[in-house]
């Protein structure tokens, strides 16, 4: 699971620096369906994490 979070992070940190560049470029059509990508995966990564703390408590 813990790789499946780092892949996640990855991802929202790649789809936060492509937002910013669409933004930049003046392309507002890419850039929505960009913040639903990046919320897409904001919440994958949130998710990963909340059971990574289930499982941590779990096994303490």
């Amino acid at each position: 699971m813990a790789i499946f979070n780092k892949i996640a992070l990855f991802f929202v940190v790649i789809y936060s620096v492509i937002i910013i560049f669409n933004t930049y470029l003046g392309e507002t059509e890419r850039v929505q369906s960009n913040v639903f990508y990046f919320l897409m995966n904001g919440f994958a990564y949130i998710v990963s994490a909340l059971e990574m703390e289930k499982e941590k408590q779990i096994m303490n």
